[in-house]
C-alpha cells in the first residue's frame, strides 16, 4: 500500500468508530512525541478519542472529537514507522518502508476495549446477581437488581468485603488460619456486614467458620436471628450483650467494630486483646473523649502551639477525632500488631470513614521502644490521660 491508501484506511476506521486501539511507534527523526496510543472513550455521552502522547518518559493526554482526531492522522503517519491498529473487525500491523507500507495481521485475539471513561467498578457482590441476605434486608429485589436508594449501603458492604478479603489473605499468609475462621462483630446493629461476612466465607471463600454478632438492642438481635433462621443460615449467631461481658468465643481470629460510638471502640480493642484476636478492624465514631479532655486542659502544649486550632470548637473537634484514631493505631502497634489507617468508604457516603486495621506481627523491641516514646510524647503534648491508655497498657509488649 502507498501512503494515501494507508491514511485512507486509518481515517475510515476512525470515522466509523471501529477503532478500539491504535499505537504509533518507532518515531521518525526528531518528532515531538516518541509514541502515541489512541483509544476511544465516552464522556457524558460524547464519543471522543483519547491521545496518550509520550515525551521524555512522560505521558500527556488529550481527549478530542472524531473530526479532530482524523485531522491529526496525516501528521502522525508521516512521523512514525510502525502502526498497530485494533478494530472491531480486524487487527493489523503496518510497517512503513522506503517506498511503501507493508501490512500484516497484528494478533490472533481481539483486544476488548471499554469506552467508558469511568469503568464500572467490579464488586465482590454483584449488582444483578441475587444474594439472599441482600434481598431479605431490602438492598436488592428478587431479580438481584440493587435498589437506587440502597446503592450507598451496597457499596459500603462491598468495600467492607474488600478489607475482609485482604485481611483473610494476610492471615493465611502468616499461617494464623487455614480453612476455618472465628469472627465477632461488636455492635452489629442490623447486621448488614455480619450477614455479608457469612455469605462471603461460605459462598466465595468456601471456608468453615463461626460468626457472632453482638449488640445491646434486644429487638434488633431478635430480628437478625429471625432472618438467619428464615434463610437457613448455619454457624452464625446473634447475641444481646455488652462488649465488656462477651465471652462466647476464645482465641478469635478476627473481630470488627464498625461505627461503635466514642469509647465503645476502645472496649472492642480491649476485647480483641482478651480474645487474642489475630486481626482487628475498627471504624470509630463520635470520638468525644479526647475533645472533652483536651478542652479542659488549656495549659497543655497543644494549646500553646496549636491554639489557632484549639480556639475554634469545630476545628478542635476534627483534630480530636484524628488524634484519637492516631492514638488507637499506635496503641495497637505497642500491643504487637501491624496497623494501617485507611479510608473505609468515600466521604460522600459517610463522614465516619476511617478504618483502623491491626494484624498480629512479629515484635521488634527496638521499634517498640521508639513507638512507646512517641506514644508518651504524644499523650503529654495533648495533655490528657485517655481511657484507652488504661485499657491496653497491660497488653503492651514492652
Amino acid at each position: 500500500m502507498d501512503r494515501e491508501k494507508t491514511l485512507a484506511l486509518l481515517k475510515e476506521n476512525f470515522q466509523e468508530k471501529k477503532v478500539t486501539k491504535c499505537i504509533f511507534s518507532n518515531m521518525k527523526g526528531d518528532y515531538e512525541y516518541t509514541k502515541i496510543i489512541i483509544k476511544p472513550l465516552m464522556i457524558k455521552n460524547n464519543f471522543l478519542y483519547q491521545f496518550e502522547q509520550f515525551k521524555n518518559n512522560k505521558a500527556y493526554h488529550i481527549n478530542i472529537t472524531v473530526e479532530e482526531a482524523i485531522e491529526k492522522l496525516a501528521d502522525i503517519v508521516d512521523n512514525f514507522y510502525q502502526y498497530v491498529l485494533f478494530t472491531t473487525e480486524y487487527d493489523i500491523q503496518i510497517i512503513k518502508g522506503k517506498k511503501d507500507f507493508n501490512m500484516k495481521s497484528a494478533c490472533n485475539a481481539k483486544e476488548i476495549c471499554s469506552l467508558e471513561h469511568n469503568k464500572v467498578k467490579k464488586y465482590i457482590l454483584e449488582d444483578g446477581k441475587p444474594v439472599p441476605f441482600l434481598i431479605k434486608l431490602g438492598i436488592m429485589g428478587e431479580d438481584g437488581k440493587v435498589f437506587k436508594k440502597s446503592y450507598d449501603k451496597f457499596r459500603q458492604i462491598n468495600k467492607y468485603l474488600e478489607f475482609i478479603d485482604d485481611t483473610i489473605k494476610e492471615l493465611k499468609n502468616k499461617k494464623y488460619i487455614d480453612t476455618h475462621i472465628k469472627a465477632v462483630d461488636f455492635g452489629c446493629g442490623k447486621s448488614y456486614l455480619t450477614f455479608a461476612l457469612h455469605y462471603y466465607l461460605k459462598n466465595i471463600q468456601n471456608m468453615t467458620f463461626e460468626v457472632i454478632g453482638l449488640d445491646l438492642k434486644e429487638d434488633v438481635i431478635a430480628h437478625c436471628n429471625q432472618i438467619a433462621k428464615e434463610l437457613n443460615l448455619e454457624n452464625i449467631e446473634f447475641l444481646t450483650g455488652n462488649i465488656k461481658d462477651f465471652n462466647k468465643l476464645k482465641n478469635v481470629d478476627m473481630i470488627f467494630s464498625l461505627h461503635a460510638c466514642n469509647n465503645a471502640t476502645d472496649y472492642s480493642l480491649l476485647k480483641g486483646m482478651e480474645l487474642d484476636a489475630k486481626a482487628i478492624l475498627a471504624v470509630p465514631c463520635c470520638q468525644h473523649e479526647f475533645n472533652e479532655k483536651m478542652s479542659k486542659n488549656k495549659k497543655s502544649e497543644f494549646f500553646s502551639f496549636e491554639n489557632p486550632i484549639g480556639k475554634h470548637g469545630i476545628l478542635l473537634e476534627k483534630f480530636a477525632s484524628i488524634a484519637t484514631d492516631a492514638f488507637r493505631a499506635q496503641a495497637l502497634e505497642l500491643c504487637g500488631y501491624k496497623t494501617q489507617v485507611m479510608e473505609f468508604i468515600d466521604m460522600e457516603h459517610t463522614p465516619k470513614n476511617i478504618l483502623i486495621r491491626g494484624i498480629k506481627d512479629k515484635v521488634n523491641q527496638a521499634n517498640l521502644e521508639k513507638k512507646l516514646k512517641e506514644y508518651e510524647v504524644y499523650k503529654s503534648f495533648l495533655g490528657i490521660n485517655p481511657i484507652l491508655d488504661e485499657l491496653l497498657k497491660p497488653y503492651f509488649k514492652i
